[in-house]
């Protein structure tokens, strides 16, 4: 096989401390992660029985890759073993100010969740399907306090309404759907996540989520990349990239319905910075499709997702990032609620690294081969 060059060092630890490596490497161009570093957590100053490994993360800046990473040492580890790693390419990097300190443990990082399950019943008005939205968000309101996001379904306002799509389009921020959720926003101090068809002031229809914050403000907006053929045939215009909304209990990425057909689209919003994901739709009449799908995207991806149904075949649920679900419902007006801690990471026995205990969130990012993937 290939030799991989490296450099290795161990340092004594404790487990149960907690650590903070950090360092600065000079790196070829388009390194990708072709140039990165490893602690792998031993019970004596050899790898031979590794407990635990572990990617450095880095970012890239100002022509530096720049690596810095926390963890907590696990039980039975007393050394930590540093590999500084160029592998696969021509070219030299220079790791340099390579530093690990004691530090406080990182806090959990609970959110509470909460996805509504509602439906367009007989009356098929704005009106009427606007009445059937706040009953669900002051049902899970009141019985849920303290959330952090609730999602409601795709373009439930005006699902079934039978005017042109430019007349049962609003606008972001000022809609009847915005300023409704604004209020029970402020209201009960909460992030909430709507779907609409958005008019823009250009006349541009879009199928957009967007999500106004506790203080009533919006905090941001997605609009749907993947069009069906019969939103494109309405004059719906596609959205050209996967943003990821930045609140106060970490970084939102959204998919909406048929967007989640597309594996690049909960990768692309993982790649950008997501740690949960949102996915409103309208319905999946398939069960074989949303059974193992939305669990599907969590495991590829180590992240969880709130899913939100328009559709009484299809359950609204709260899947966590090894694709377990947490709650679910398929009450119309009912809620699925959960609560998770998003610093936490589950860990699986090899997975790439063993024989040691790897972490899913960060190996798929890690190990990816960008050089080998198609552009087109």
């Amino acid at each position: 096989a290939p030799r991989v060059p490296h450099g290795e060092s161990a340092v004594p630890v404790e487990a149960g401390r907690t650590y903070r490596f950090t360092a600065v490497a000079d790196v070829p161009a388009k390194s990708f992660n072709n140039v990165t570093m490893l602690v792998t957590w031993c019970p004596a100053e050899n790898d031979s029985k590794m407990i635990q490994r572990d990617y450095i993360g880095f970012q890239d800046k100002n022509g530096l890759r720049c690596f810095d990473e926390t963890f907590k040492a696990p039980e039975g580890s007393n050394f930590a073993i540093l590999w500084c790693v160029h592998k696969w390419q021509k070219g030299k990097a220079v790791f340099r100010d390579i530093r690990m300190e004691e530090v406080a443990e990182i806090p959990p990082r609970r959110v509470r969740l909460a996805t509504v399950n509602i439906y367009p019943k007989t009356e098929r008005t704005f009106a009427a399907n606007l009445a059937i939205m706040e009953d669900a968000l002051k049902n899970v309101c009141e019985k849920e306090p303290n959330l952090d996001l609730i999602v409601t379904p795709e373009c439930h306002t005006d699902r079934m309404v039978n005017l042109p799509i430019v007349e049962r389009s609003e606008p972001i921020p000022g809609g009847m759907t915005f300023e409704l959720c604004k209020r029970y926003a402020v209201q009960y101090h909460v992030n909430i996540l709507a779907n609409i068809h958005e008019l823009t002031p250009e006349g541009h229809v879009h199928n957009t989520a967007f999500v106004v914050d506790r203080q009533g403000n919006l905090a941001g907006k997605y609009r749907k990349v993947h069009l069906t053929v019969s939103e494109q045939m309405m004059g719906v215009i596609p959205g050209d990239e996967f943003n990821v909304i930045d609140l106060d209990f970490g970084r939102l990425g959204i998919a909406v319905c048929w967007d989640n057909w597309f594996s690049e689209s909960a990768r692309a919003l993982r790649l950008n910075g997501a740690e949960l994901l949102a996915f409103p739709l309208a319905g999946d009449g398939k069960e074989s499709h949303w059974s193992k799908t939305w669990s599907t995207r969590c495991i590829d991806n180590g992240i969880p997702m709130v899913v939100c149904v328009g559709d009484p075949k299809c359950p609204s649920a709260i899947v966590d990032r090894d694709g377990e679900w947490l709650s679910s419902t398929m009450e119309q007006g009912g809620y699925a609620f959960a609560e998770i801690d998003l610093n936490e990471r589950k860990r699986s026995w090899w997975l790439s690294v063993g024989p040691a205990d790897g972490d899913p969130y960060q190996l798929y990012l890690a190990e990816r081969r960008q050089i080998a993937y198609p552009q087109k």
